[in-house]
């Protein structure tokens, strides 16, 4: 048996044990507590949402914060960004995120991110205590409005 025809024999091996030691170090942030939109949420827009802008999440003040992502939301003609952030919930605030879908009848109907106190009541949104900030190779003004 040659060189080659050892090494090849180890690489499945090797492939797989690089494999899950780069799938487990993954990152993630903690949420906010995340509900469902009632149905009286839901709006009939022209067409879907672009896709989501590029924001890095900055260091947490180590605080007891949540990583909330930005979404966009309808303005009634366009969508806007609406920037995401580090943001302090208070017990019994969820976030329900923004979400769309097509009726039987074709409609697309869309529901912005939304904060909801318990019993399904919509409540304004924490402020923002650490907002994401924009990649120094990004341009994504803060309320862009689709192409």
């Amino acid at each position: 048996m040659d060189a080659f025809s050892k090494d090849h024999g180890r690489l499945p091996t090797l492939a797989a044990a690089l494999s899950t030691t780069l799938c487990s170090c993954g990152f993630s942030v903690p949420s906010p507590p995340l509900v469902t939109h009632p149905k009286s949420a839901f709006v009939q827009v022209p067409y879907p949402p672009p896709a989501g802008l590029v924001e890095a999440v900055p260091p947490s003040s180590g605080s007891p914060l949540v990583w909330l992502d930005g979404y966009w939301t309808w303005q009634g003609q366009y969508y806007t960004w609406v920037r995401g952030g580090w943001v302090f919930v208070s017990a019994g605030e969820s976030f329900a995120p923004w979400q769309s879908f097509y009726t039987r009848d074709g409609l697309l109907m869309f529901a912005p991110g939304a904060w909801y106190a318990t019993g399904g009541v919509r409540i304004r949104s924490p402020e923002i205590s650490i907002p994401a900030f924009i990649p120094p190779n990004e341009t994504t003004p803060e309320f862009q409005t689709t192409r």
